[in-house]
């Protein structure tokens, strides 16, 4: 930072992000001065109008605090002259510039000229990996103190701050980072890119060493990467069964739990002498962990035990990438210091999960006119410095498109040539994973590419955690959608490139390569065959299938099932187009990998905008060929799951025909673990906190593939107090979810109950509009204004992951949430002490998949209601009430406004799965409030009494 500069640091808080219509209602300015906040200046602002609610509720400034407080044209002389020949900076330049420009032009001064830096933009840059880039948050991260948020004066020192560490941030950068940063066309606000050129300015002046846990390959700096030790295996391991044993193991912060250890040894002994030779499906083991019975550590510490026994590797399966980082960060931190002999945990992901640093840097020195990803290739410059997996997953990147996240990931054209063949992330993974004694994937890795690292010889065990959620992974992977006009238009964009004559194009690399012409005239022939063939096919699939359907005239959507013995007859019928299609693909395909043979061999040195051209041509032969592929992956499924598989046509009617999409894909898992999954490992560990649906019920032995008679099963009993901590409140008169004034209704018990309850509240629904219709109604009421609670919904206030953050951090807060809420949601303590269903979570019954289910089982006898929509909502009511109780501390409360739950047959059923001592009690809407303050008053006394 130079000396002589001033950094006038501001923030404000208006009554509206317009600058035409909003007022400042409190202005900071931090100055700083050589890394040091010298001097502060704040103050209200009386605005002249009223400050909006949600305003109000933001930042805690009310109209009262602002009633005696100055008007900005009386402090805005001094303002303008305290800030002429600084440097403006502002945590969203581009907003507290512009609106405080508008306020001196309103009361007759002249705007601000000055040069302005963007502590946003520059954080991004910077940190690449933050979650987020809130100004809270970012001083959360860097360890800032900031008292206050959104408030101005607290605000303004704690960006000030953030400054401060960001120019010392990028003067920490390797010089080659700098150059690159510096080169680069970035777009940034104002002149915020000139932090960067200081940074290569001082690195210049005084050279720093490139640090040593760096390596510069091709003008990259990339962290560098040591092979694993060799793992070594004790030559002899004693399971510790005994609680004694277990307590010797266990360091002092992790404490001895009976169902836990009890846990451990049903694992140990159901696997310790198990055969490798086994029926697919046969001898299961399923537990149903309860949250907070410490599920994690339960299956890993045997397992552990196993697989150094046997010398087998264990796969462990979770639904999401965030499950995923915390089960290796258990792994390799909690697990390790239990333990007596060396364990390694390492992840499994897909190719695309991963920058390719030769696709990287073509794409770095190629200018697409776009500045979201010039903007991404600066974040990775940085995270290059950092990351020692190169998974996309770390990062925080906006605006970017899956085109451009494929090229950061396509293999290079010639690997054995890069200069980054040795240092690529994927060959990292492989290296990390190949000694692991865990490998965690997600289900959707488990189900597509965990077949290329299964051991044949030595099968490795298989846990499967949160078990129920495999099944939908399974079908929705199985089903694709082929859209005509996206097929056809990748066909007409590779002709353009073949045809393309703007260098560098593609045409360079034909003309040096051996038979280069040939095989552009091979390609050329094939395409404009497809490009002939596919709209002929497409209108027969629309003669077949959408003709025969009364659709309106209007422009709109709908929905056709497809019979599959019609389908069936229309691809017998049209054989020889499919054959047609399939032959032409089959040559793209080959003449492809001739051309990459020749490409290889060329004794040419081609320049890497000649190689991104190649490679853009070969990502698009790769969408055509994957296009005929889920075509004909569809022929395969009437063959191989006939009575498993359902079709439906799209028509966005009102538009040219090409517009259908053909959809289709698995209706429900059948056999397909027994056939696919199974027979690759020893037989499953089945686990998860809501796994049975009934005490009776074997949905779950049949959406997994598991032989009933032969699995063993254990649901061991909640860990938590629920008697004492929590209470289901069912409320018996309130209107059915399906009646038109249920929306009136339910908007007013939630106005009542933000008023006077006033704890962070999460209310799940099941349809997006009646979220919009309750979150409108709600912000709308004068009471809303009144309350000190703040409500965000879903898909209008942020994405799930800002609300959740919010709750996290702020009191009076209340979410209305979508069915993502359901599940996977972690509040504990204050942050989360009313949990609101609006209704039920039955699936929506007019769906084409639903009513194809629905027929599935009609046909084959079963009950559509009990083997399928009362078992779904079982689950998902279950996982919805688990929002609640997070810890032993955790207090709260579970309101249910659908009276069905108590009129309904099937509502004894669905409470019988709830926690057994969590206290049920029927009441009316006029009693709801009493009942509700009496259990908070009841919970905060007894909270003062355990504390005293």
């Amino acid at each position: 930072m130079k000396k002589q500069v001033t950094y006038a640091v501001v923030d404000l808080e208006t009554t509206s992000t317009q600058n035409k219509t909003g007022r400042i209602i409190q202005i900071a300015v931090a100055f700083v001065q050589d890394k040091k906040v010298v001097n502060q200046f704040s103050t209200l602002i009386n605005p002249g109008v009223q400050i909006p609610t949600a305003i109000e509720k933001l930042t805690h400034i009310e109209d009262r605090m602002v009633k005696s407080a100055p008007y900005f044209e009386d402090v805005a002389q001094m303002l303008h002259a305290m800030l002429v020949d600084t440097v403006f900076v502002a945590h969203n330049v581009n907003f507290d510039l512009p609106f405080l420009n508008a306020e001196f032009q309103r009361v007759g001064l002249s705007e601000l000229t000055n040069q302005a830096i963007d502590t946003v933009t520059l954080s991004q840059i910077l940190w690449p990996t933050a979650s987020s880039y809130r100004l809270s948050d970012l001083t959360q991260l860097l360890h800032i103190e900031h008292s206050n948020p959104h408030r101005a004066d607290s605000d303004a020192v704690a960006t000030g701050m953030l400054l401060i560490a960001a120019i010392d941030k990028a003067a920490s950068l390797p010089m080659i980072t700098l150059q690159s940063l510096v080169e680069l066309p970035l777009v940034l606000p104002r002149e915020t890119k000139q932090i960067f050129d200081l940074a290569l300015e001082i690195n210049r002046a005084n050279p720093l060493p490139l640090a040593k846990n760096l390596v510069v390959v091709d003008r990259l700096a990339i962290r560098r990467f040591s092979a694993p030790s060799k793992h070594k295996r004790p030559a002899t391991t004693h399971y510790p069964k005994k609680q004694i044993e277990k307590e010797n193991l266990y360091p002092k912060e992790l404490s001895y739990r009976a169902d836990q250890a009890k846990m451990m040894n049903m694992i140990f002994d159901h696997y310790i002498d198990r055969d490798e030779v086994h029926t697919p499906g046969d001898d299961a083991l399923i537990i149903e962990a309860p949250t907070g019975m410490g599920k994690t550590l339960g299956y890993l510490m045997p397992f552990a035990y196993l697989a150094t026994m046997t010398n087998k590797q264990v796969v462990i399966t979770v639904p999401t990438i965030a499950l995923q980082h915390q089960v290796v960060k258990t792994i390799n931190q909690q697990l390790k210091s239990v333990v007596p002999f060396d364990i390694r945990g390492a992840q499994l992901k897909g190719t695309r999960n991963y920058l390719n640093l030769q696709s990287f840097k073509r794409l770095l020195l190629r200018d697409e006119g776009s500045i979201a990803m010039q903007f991404a290739k600066a974040q990775i410059l940085v995270w290059l410095t950092e990351t020692l997996t190169g998974d996309f997953d770390e990062l925080n990147l906006n605006n970017i498109g899956p085109e451009f996240m494929a090229q950061l990931s396509q293999t290079a054209n010639n690997p054995e040539a890069s200069k980054f063949y040795q240092y690529e992330f994927e060959k990292r993974q492989h290296i990390v994973a190949k000694d692991a004694t865990f490998l965690v994937v997600n289900h959707a890795y488990l189900t597509q590419a965990m077949h290329l690292w299964i051991d044949a010889v030595n099968k490795p065990y298989l846990v499967i955690d949160e078990a129920q959620s495999l099944p939908d992974v399974v079908v929705n992977q199985s089903r694709h959608q082929l859209a005509f006009s996206s097929w056809l238009s990748r066909v007409q964009m590779a002709k353009e490139l073949l045809d393309s004559h703007v260098q560098p194009s593609i045409r360079g690399v034909f003309e040096r390569i051996i038979g280069g012409q040939n095989l552009r005239q091979t390609f050329d022939q094939q395409l404009t065959e497809l490009e002939r063939v596919l709209p002929e096919f497409q209108q027969a699939i629309y003669r077949r299938f959408v003709m025969n359907y009364h659709t309106p005239a209007t422009a709109g959507r709908t929905e056709h099932q497809i019979d599959i013995q019609a389908l069936a007859r229309f691809f017998v019928d049209h054989q020889d187009v499919m054959l047609t299609i399939k032959k032409h693909l089959k040559l793209l395909d080959q003449v492809e990998q001739d051309m990459m043979a020749k490409f290889v061999a060329s004794q040419d040195v081609f320049s890497l905008n000649e190689r991104q051209s190649l490679a853009d041509f070969r990502r698009m032969l790769s969408s055509i060929v994957e296009n005929g592929r889920i075509l004909f992956q569809f022929q395969d499924d009437l063959i191989n799951y006939p009575d498993a598989t359902v079709f439906w046509i799209t028509d966005n009617h009102g538009q040219n025909n090409l517009s259908l999409q053909l959809a289709g894909g698995l209706l429900h898992t059948q056999d397909y673990f027994k056939k696919l999954i199974y027979p690759n490992f020893m037989p499953p560990f089945i686990t998860g906190a809501t796994l049975f649906t009934t005490t009776k019920s074997r949905y779950l032995y049949t959406r997994l593939n598991l032989n009933h008679d032969t699995a063993v099963s254990e649901k061991f009993k909640e860990v938590y107090d629920y008697k004492r901590q929590s209470a289901l409140f069912m409320v018996n008169d309130a209107p059915l979810p399906s009646d038109e004034e249920f929306v009136r209704y339910l908007s007013e018990q939630l106005l009542i109950i933000m008023n006077d309850v006033n704890r962070n509240t999460l209310v799940l629904f099941t349809s997006n509009e009646m979220l919009q219709r309750v979150y409108h109604t709600i912000v709308n009421d004068t009471r809303y204004r009144k309350s000190e609670t703040t409500v965000l919904a879903q898909g209008i206030s942020g994405t799930r992951s800002k609300l959740l953050k919010r709750m996290q951090s702020e009191t009076h807060v209340m979410i209305l949430g979508a069915m993502s809420f359901w599940e996977g949601v972690d509040l504990p303590g204050s942050a989360l002490e009313l949990v609101v269903l609006a209704r039920l979570p039955f699936d929506q019954p007019n769906t084409v998949l639903q009513q194809a289910e629905d027929a599935l089982l009609k046909n084959t006898g079963q009950s559509i209601f009990h083997q399928s929509i009362l078992p779904k909502a079982i689950l998902k009511l279950r996982q919805g009430i688990g929002r609640l109780i997070r810890s032993e501390n955790d207090r709260g409360v579970i309101v249910i406004f659908d009276k069905r739950i108590i009129q309904k047959q099937y509502g004894k059923t669905m409470r019988n799965m709830l926690p057994q001592d969590m206290p049920q009690l029927e009441i009316e809407t006029s009693a709801l409030q009493a009942q509700l303050a009496q259990f908070f008053s009841i919970t905060a006394n007894n909270q003062n009494n355990e504390l005293n």
